[in-house]
């Protein structure tokens, strides 16, 4: 199976998440207030767990592994806790709740498959929380548009990276963090040493030094975005990168929610 759980996972409907979630939420409220704002993440999430436990509310489990794999490769990820096999609990103690712990968490509904889950920051003075939901399966996340009118098979390498990332997609399907798909590709051609190495950088002809990128050949990079604007802002920027190095291509690969953008940007000189 392309992602696989390590638990059972039960879908809940959203008026039964919020009975569970009312019942949680008044744990995580009653923790934090007896222990304050300052301990780790990890043992604020080790006391909801067991609260829940204590009060014969159900299944608390940490750390539920997933694990999305493609032929060779393979990723795991982990869930914050899970309770009663079907309510997500991401709980962190920073300074506030940012762009990407919301990222994750609608992550982790993705690859199991749930509908909703509760995010929770402890390091505020007054607990941080936010419900997160999708109605996203993952049959709908294989439904995607392929958008490549400026994208050019400029060798062998790149024609792979093509097919190797609608292999991906058909696979995972969409809505995926970045990085995921990025380390598979990376994995495919052989590995971080062998694919992100140093590529010269210069101002007219001085030499200014050097910029690791993600390498398909000694001639062609590739580069992922997750945006769904700015496309042309981020093309411009990425064109005059690619105009003080020796690199010939950027191979750029847009994930686009459903709609996946290939483009070729090509340095002329």
């Amino acid at each position: 199976m392309p992602i696989e759980v390590a638990t059972d996972i039960r879908r809940f409907e959203q008026v039964e998440f919020h009975l569970v979630d009312e019942k949680l939420m008044r744990i995580v409220f009653d923790v934090h207030n007896e222990f304050g704002r300052f301990f780790d993440e990890a043992l604020y999430k080790k006391e909801i767990a067991a609260r829940w436990t204590i009060n014969g509310l159900g299944s608390a489990e940490p750390e539920v592994r997933i694990t999305v794999s493609h032929d060779t490769f393979r990723k795991d990820y982990l869930i914050d806790l899970l309770f009663n096999h079907g309510v997500v609990l991401e709980a962190k103690a920073a300074e506030r709740i940012a762009p990407a712990h919301r990222s994750q968490s609608l992550h982790y509904l993705f690859l199991t498959g749930l509908q909703h889950g509760r995010l929770v920051n402890l390091r505020p003075a007054s607990v941080e929380y936010e419900f997160f939901s999708t109605k996203l399966t993952l049959e709908k996340r294989r439904q995607f548009s392929l958008v490549e009118s400026n994208w050019l098979a400029a060798n062998p390498e790149s024609a792979w990276l093509r097919e190797k990332l609608l292999a991906l997609l058909n696979d995972w399907g969409t809505h995926l963090e970045l990085a995921l798909y990025r380390d598979a590709i990376t994995h495919f051609l052989g590995g971080s040493e062998a694919v992100v190495r140093p590529v010269n950088v210069f101002s007219s002809k001085r030499f200014l030094g050097e910029q690791s990128v993600h390498l398909l050949t000694e001639d062609t990079a590739f580069a992922f975005t997750a945006i769904n604007e700015g496309q042309s802002s981020m093309k411009e920027h990425q064109q005059r990168f690619l105009k003080h190095t020796p690199l010939r291509y950027i191979q750029w690969i847009n994930l686009n929610h459903h709609k996946i953008e290939l483009a070729t940007l090509t340095n002329e000189k």
